[in-house]
Formats: C-alpha cells, structure tokens, sequence
C-alpha cells in the first residue's frame, strides 16, 4: 500500500473513532448535563435576582455619590475660573456671561459664587443676588456653606433636596484666591428614573419574558411576600419552598429544591451597609424554573449527534483523500529532485510547483531548492577558498612567529643592557659585607643597583627602579643610572642633592612618559655612618644583631622624572656591629602567588628576622628563597632586586654619632 492510501486509511479511521467516541460520550453525559445546567441556571437567576434586589437599593445611592463628586469638581473648575478672571481684572457682568455660558454647554444648572462676606454675586439664575447665612432653619440650602468662608471646611456637599419643584443636589468649595464660597447645583430628577429601571420589578419582567423561569417571588426575612411576578403555569408558592428558602437565607447560602417535576431555587439578597443584622440578608429572592422530560432531551441529542456523526464521517473520508493527494504532491516532487541531485542532474525549475505553496511544505521545497543552488555553488569555490585561506594563515603565522622573534630579542637586548649596567665587583674588606641581587622578570622592568666607591672610606648606595618593561625600561634605566653617576661625581654632593640634580636631568632629558624610584644612601664604612634619601622608592630594613627589623626614616621626595626643581630631604644613621641594611625595590614586594596574594611587607620582616647572623649573600639568597615558595605557580611578574650590607668592626672601633635628620 502506498503512503498516500496508508494516510487515507489512517485519517478515516481516526474519524469513524473519533464520531463513534463522542456519540457515546454524548449519550452517557447528556442527562447529567441537563440536569446540572438546569439547577445552575436556577441558582444564576436567583442570584441574579437577590443582587439586583441589592443593587435596586444601592445604585441611587451611589449615582448620588458620583454625583457629589462630580459637582465638587465643577465647583473647583469655577473657583480657578472666576480667580483667573478677576485676576485679569475682568468685570463682573463679563465673569457672570462665562458662568452662564459654562452652565448653558453642559456644566452644572447652577452657580453661585460669593465674595468675603457670603453675597452671591456672581451667578447664573437671574433674579437678586442671595447672601449666606450660618441660619440653618432660615437658608437651608446655603447654612451649611457658610463655614467655607473660612476654609472650615474647604468642601461641602449636601443630599438631594426639592427646591422649588425640583429635586436639586449642591456641592461646594472655598475661594482659591480668597475667601469666598463657589457652590454648584444640578437637576437631579432623573435619579428616580434610574432607581425604576433598575429594580426588582424590571429584573423580574426580564426573567420571565425570557422563558428562563415560570415564576420570580421576592420574599421579606420572615417569608412575607414582598414582589412577586409569575406566569400562567407557574402557580402559587408552596409553604414547603418558603420553609426550605428560609432555612438557606438564614445559613446565607443558596438553595435548590425540587417539587415533582419542578424545580425551585433561592438565595439570600444581600444587606445593604447599615441595614439589617450582622450575617442576615434584606430578604429571599425565589425562581421556579419549568420543567423538561430529561429522557426527551437525551434522545434527541443522541438523534442529532448520530446524524452529525455520519456527516462528519463522509465530510472526513473525502476530505482525507483531498488532503492526502495535495500534500503528497510536493513530496513526490521533492523526491524527485533528490535523486536528480544525487545524480547530478537537477533541474530547480522541478520544484516550481511545490514552491508556490504557502505551507510547510512550499517553505520545503523553497529550502530544498536554496540549499540545492547553494551546494553546488560551494562546490564549485570550496577548493579556491581552501587555497586562500590557506595562504592567509600562513602569511598570518609567518608575521606572528617574527613578531615573537622581535619581541624576544628587545627583551634579550633589555636584559643584556641590564646586566651590564650592574657593578661588575662590590667593594670587600674587613668592616662590611657587601652584596647584590637581581632576578629579572618575564618582561624586564629596569630595576638596578649600584654600589659606587667614592674614596678608600665612602661609598654610595643606589637602589632603583623604572615604569614600563622592555627596551623603553631598558633605556630609562640607562638614564637614571648616568644622570645618578653623573650628580655622584660633582665634589661635595649629598644624597639629597645627588637625586635632586638627577631629577632636573630626567625631566629635561627622557623622551618616555616614564618616571623612576630611587634610593641613594652615603655610607662610611669605618664610622658605620648612613647619610640617606628617596626618590619615591621603599624606605630600607635595618636588621639588628639581636634580629629585630627596623625601618629607616623615610626622608626624600617624589619619583624623578615628575616634575623639574624638586627639593629631597636626607636623614642620617648608624649602622653597629653586626648590623645588616637591605634594600630593595617594589617588585619584592609585589611579587604574588596563584591566588594573587602579594608578598608584602610582613612576609619581608618576618624572613628578615629569620636570617638573624647570616651574612649579606646568605640573607639575600634566603629572601630570594622565601619569595620564590611564596610565587610558586602563581609566576614572577616583575624583577626582583636587592641590595645588602653588614656591618662587621666591633662598636669600639666606630666613632661615637648620633643619628639626625634633614
């Protein structure tokens, strides 16, 4: 069997299923449908009935209310009206034709506004101009206004009152711009009309005019017969039905009761605010609906629903073999085009049938015959873009392997620069110790020492380091080194003066936006004296020989190469046997570990401590220890340079100083 006759089968047969199902589902479902329709459609029309016996009671009220409001609006409109005017220092007989062309387009019937001592005299009702008066039983009407003259209150409304031989409802407000009342009023007769159309009585013609009951009774809460409106068939109303209605309005719940083949149903009418006890309703309302052979019914319904059946069931049989033909249509086609792809053969204008239809499988053949195009077109250029692509990655690969080379080679050409710029020998002798450190960084950064000898006694300390890396570092660095030996050599030049003089060369002399960090120490290596300044770099650690650490005074000025004419201040010390000066840059300090914790200032002392009578290389090569377990996978990320001195003579061979500062 083909797929064509395969769907026709299977459609039929759903639908035979399908008519056969509901058939029996009607038949099984109708009488207790009925009978559930039937009672809630007599629950719906006494409820329906008790609220509108509610609402009939409430909606004057509430118009009323919106009344109100709607009038004290228009009292506040007129008050900024006649401020406006008088303001503009209109006349009275133009602000009196306003007011009545406001009352004559829709606005309130009347107006009244008075001046500070209650005369009415602008209006719109010809006739005298009226003055209010706080005399209840002499002006009605405009006692209760009176008070707005003092804005006690600032509004006022009244109930609905005839005047006249109108029934007229007022409300009012206090002046904006003085005191003064601005009372509206509106015809309200038409209320009456509202509360008529909108009663039990119409509620009840309703009802029964639409064949949904026989009979509508409004009973009081002791089952007194208040309204009543029945039909031809419906008859009186049982004293067992008032009994059963009475129980349900006292439990406040709506009930059913069923009389032969009659059914009666009730439900309390809600008590208005303020009328009747807490829990009780304003009385019962009562529908009787008619009554219907249920068995009748059911019959019917299953004649009907056998005959929509076969209809259905033919409708569904040529309508699946209709369906089945025009959607397999499309997919032969389809079919066809595959094998003449596969054969490389194909034809797009095959498709042009299946692609005029709107559906799912128009969108098909629309993709199919797009892809088909589309896959020999890549076919055809697959091969030269291949050979491009190609070439541009290996023309990509060829610039980034000598990029890497250059920049290889400029961080090669920044650590040999550097390198060579350190002090090839320290000065060695019986008093101190001296050694220097430095591990460079993956991207050099310029970080240098420099011992200088000055003379058989005196040497000069240097600790310092650049911003930035690689050659523009490397540079810098050449720099601070020349302008520092530079100053050194002038006669007489102090650490102060010898970085103050290296700033003025920086900043007239460094083509990078760069800056550095020094610190320049004098030191007698026979008194043991340390004269000493810094140029924005860390203060050093003294290590006494009971190893406590002690940091010198932090004595200098900013970073060189800030700003031209900078004076350094300078403080002095004492080194005593066996007391060892470290020295270091920022990058020993900032050196962190994989969870970027750096390693700081309490990790220094505490190694510093640890290396209490070791000589310099000993301490210097512990510290670098400590701070290569502290990094650990974490990476070195900039250089690491240090500078360490000992004091060896014993304390009676050094000349008596005291420690100053300046």
């Amino acid at each position: 069997m083909t797929f064509q006759g395969r769907l026709v089968l299977l459609i039929s047969g759903l639908v035979t299923l399908a008519v056969a199902l509901v058939t029996i589902l009607l038949a099984w479902t109708t009488h207790s449908a009925i009978q559930s329709r039937v009672e809630a459609d007599g629950r719906g029309a006494a409820t329906l009935l008790a609220r509108s016996a509610t609402l009939a009671r409430e909606v004057p009220r509430d118009v009323e209310a919106l009344l109100g409001d709607r009038l004290l609006s228009e009292a506040t409109l007129a008050a900024h009206l006649v401020a406006v005017m008088e303001a503009g220092k209109a006349p009275v007989k133009a602000v009196t034709d306003r007011l009545k062309a406001v009352a004559d387009g829709g606005g309130p019937d009347e107006i009244w506004v008075t001046d500070n001592r209650g005369r009415a005299y602008l209006h719109n009702i010809p006739g005298p101009d009226i003055t209010f008066g706080p005399d209840s039983r002499a002006q009605p009407r405009q006692a209760p206004y009176y008070g707005l003259l003092n804005r006690a209150p600032e509004k006022v409304v009244t109930d609905a009152a005839t005047e006249g031989g109108k029934l007229m409802k007022f409300a009012g407000v206090a002046g904006v711009d003085k005191p003064r009342i601005v009372q509206v009023g509106a015809d309200v007769r038409r209320l009456g009309d509202i509360a008529r159309k909108a009663g039990v009585d119409g509620v009840m013609a309703s009802l029964l005019a639409s064949g949904t009951v026989e009979g509508a009774w409004l009973l009081e809460r002791d089952g007194r017969l208040a309204v009543h409106a029945t039909g031809p068939s419906a008859g009186p109303l049982s004293e067992r039905a008032v009994e059963a209605a009475k129980a349900a309005a006292a439990a406040g719940e709506t009930g059913l009761l069923r009389e032969g083949d009659r059914l009666t149903a009730f439900a309390p009418v809600p008590a208005v605010a303020g009328q009747g006890a807490a829990g009780q309703g304003a009385g019962i309302a009562v529908v009787r609906l008619p009554a219907e052979d249920l068995s009748s019914v059911v019959g019917r319904h299953v004649k009907i629903g056998v005959l929509v059946g076969l209809l259905v069931l033919a409708a569904g049989v040529y309508g699946a073999v209709r369906f089945a033909r025009s959607q397999m249509a499309p997919i032969e086609r389809l079919g066809e085009a595959v094998a003449a792809v596969e054969a490389g053969r194909f034809n797009p204008f095959t498709l042009n049938e299946a692609m005029e239809r709107n559906d799912e499988m128009g969108r098909l053949a629309r993709v199919f015959r797009s892809m088909a195009l589309e896959a020999s077109y890549r076919e055809e250029t697959l091969d030269a873009q291949l050979l491009m692509r190609t070439a541009e990655l290996e023309t990509r690969t060829e610039k980034l392997a000598a990029a890497e080379q250059l920049i290889e080679e400029e961080q090669r050409a920044a650590r040999d620069v550097q390198a060579n710029l350190l002090p090839q020998q320290l000065p060695a002798g019986r008093d101190s110790q001296f050694f220097g450190l430095l591990v460079p960084g993956p991207a050099v950064s310029g970080d240098f020492y420099d011992v200088i000898e000055l003379d058989e006694r005196h040497c000069l300390l240097v600790v310092a380091g650049v911003s930035g890396w690689g050659v523009p570092a490397a540079f810098l660095m050449l720099l601070v080194r020349g302008a520092i030996r530079e100053a050194t050599a002038r006669p007489g030049m102090t650490p102060a003066a010898i970085l103050a003089a290296a700033n003025d060369r920086l900043c007239g002399q460094s083509p990078f936006d760069g800056f550095a960090t020094a610190f320049v120490a004098l030191y007698d290596r026979e008194t043991g004296m340390l004269s000493h300044s810094s140029a924005g770099n860390r203060a050093p650690c003294r290590i006494r020989a009971d190893g406590s650490v002690l940091t010198l005074a932090d004595a200098g000025g900013p970073a060189l190469g800030v700003r031209k004419g900078i004076p350094y201040g300078e403080a002095v010390t004492r080194l005593e046997q066996e007391d060892t000066l470290f020295l270091c840059t920022e990058g020993v300090l900032r050196a962190v570990n994989a969870q970027r914790e750096p390693f700081g200032e309490e990790r220094l002392a505490a190694v510093l401590h640890q290396g209490r009578g070791l000589s310099a290389r000993d301490r210097s090569e512990l510290l670098l220890r400590a701070v290569e377990a502290h990094v650990g996978g974490g990476g070195q990320t900039g250089d690491i340079v240090c500078l360490t001195v000992r004091r060896l003579l014993p304390a009676s061979e050094l000349a008596p100083e005291s420690e100053a500062a300046v």
